[in-house]
């Protein structure tokens, strides 16, 4: 597959770093000669300098022969018109990120005849939604949503005082319709068995029913309280997002805006919230504003540095969970470790809304998983594929991956060794990033 991808800042190396490693064909537009330079040093790919809008520079890129066109610069106009050209020149698919909600309908999406736009991604609006998803799984890192809702994965951390930690996977007693799908230990992700032995600082990933999911979580992390209050730093475009998501939850919410125009607008959008016009940094005032008693603390400036400063003093002054919004990779790797309970990468979310389209076989959805866990894949089971009417066991599924969930209509079942998936089934796949071709195939049409 031959993808071209103009703009190279985070998200555009992100997804150009994961579609190189796979074999796919890479070539990257961006006006920057430095960044561009940089990127060449660390990913297989062709490059051209120049303005993405520009036909110019997309046909010096070959784009009439891309399968693929992904435009991700911080500009939606340059993204936009990249999407119309390409798509004027027979490019299949286009995808854009596009920030301003006044070039969006109702529906969030655009008119693909007049935008040439097929898919549009919205990182501010995937934050948002993934703070109200740990929201609704107290003790969670991550949560993923598949098959409509039926199948949960989140991800949660085994330390000293979990009942889980020092005790064998088989032992732990969690409920039938829950499955512990991997096992992060450092930066190395193994699929496990009942013999497994969990440590503390484990990340552990289980998928099964919601309620079932949610109940082994929290006797695993021993948080199940939901959270009633929160403070959010900055109120920008994610800070607003999540505000309303929160707002949406019934929780008690307190904002500090540095920018008056900000706040203001703020205080008119929102319903019950508080937006205080204050950096929100100040030690005085993070207790007067009861930081000690908080059940979350969001920070959502838009500074790196900043979120993760702040988030650090506010674990410190007592919020009992922080959340920090990074964008840059050599930051996200290593928050958890600082203190800092979540991590949420704007990065990671559009590289897992993209991924979809360039996977093969029957992916419906996949995620990144934080920390190059791997991914998981939602697929349906096509009726000529290689999996179809074999057992797992008989159809030699690949040691690093595992298929933890089959769904048939609407029961759930955990997958096992005897689960032979049938045709239309949607089957829920953990995957190392190595193995996902070979998964690919198993579900592949013949």
């Amino acid at each position: 597959m031959y993808v071209v991808i103009v703009g190279v800042g985070e998200v555009g190396l992100h997804i150009a770093g994961i579609l190189s490693q796979e074999g796919h064909d890479v070539a990257l537009i961006e006006r920057d000669p430095d960044r561009l330079n940089k990127a060449a040093q660390v990913i297989d790919a062709f490059t051209v300098v120049g303005n993405g809008a520009s036909k110019r520079a997309l046909l010096q890129a070959n784009v009439t022969q891309a399968n693929i066109l992904i435009a991700v610069t911080d500009s939606d106009e340059v993204n936009m018109i990249a999407c119309m050209v390409a798509k004027r020149v027979g490019v299949p698919l286009t995808i854009a990120r596009v920030r301003n909600a006044d070039y969006l309908d109702s529906s969030q999406a655009v008119s693909t005849e007049l935008t040439g736009i097929d898919y549009v991604i919205q990182p501010e609006a995937a934050v948002a939604e993934e703070i109200g998803k740990l929201t609704d799984f107290p003790g969670a890192l991550e949560v993923e949503s598949f098959a409509g809702g039926q199948v949960r994965m989140l991800e949660i951390q085994v330390d000293e005082k979990s009942p889980g930690a020092g005790k064998a996977i088989a032992e732990m007693g969690l409920p039938r319709e829950v499955l512990v799908t991997g096992v992060l230990r450092g930066d190395t992700i193994t699929i496990p068995r009942g013999d497994t032995v969990l440590k503390s600082g484990d990340r552990v990933f289980l998928a099964g029913q919601p309620a079932a999911v949610r109940a082994a979580a929290g006797s695993l992390s021993l948080k199940v309280r939901a959270p009633k209050t929160a403070i959010l730093l900055g109120c920008g475009e994610i800070g607003l997002r999540a505000a309303r998501v929160l707002e949406e939850r019934g929780i008690r919410l307190k904002i500090f805006e540095k920018d008056y125009e900000r706040a203001v607008a703020a205080a008119s959008a929102l319903n019950k919230a508080l937006v205080l016009h204050d950096e929100g940094l100040s030690e005085n005032i993070l207790i007067s504003e009861g930081i000690e008693d908080v059940d979350m603390f969001i920070a959502t400036t838009g500074d790196d540095r900043l979120n993760i400063l702040a988030s650090l003093q506010a674990k410190r002054l007592g919020a009992e969970r922080t959340i920090s919004i990074v964008e840059r990779a050599e930051f996200s790797d290593i928050l958890q470790t600082m203190g800092i309970d979540v991590a949420i990468s704007p990065r990671r979310l559009t590289g897992s809304a993209v991924l979809r389209f360039v996977r093969t076989g029957e992916v419906v959805s996949a995620a990144l998983l934080d920390k190059s866990a791997g991914e998981v894949l939602e697929l349906v089971v096509a009726a000529n594929s290689p999996i179809a009417g074999l057992s797992l066991r008989e159809c030699r599924f690949p040691a690093d991956a595992i298929l933890g969930v089959l769904v048939r209509g609407d029961e759930v079942h955990i997958a096992g060794g005897d689960s032979v998936p049938a045709a239309g089934d949607i089957a829920i796949v953990f995957a190392s990033t190595e193995s996902v071709p070979a998964v690919e195939k198993l579900f592949a049409p013949r």
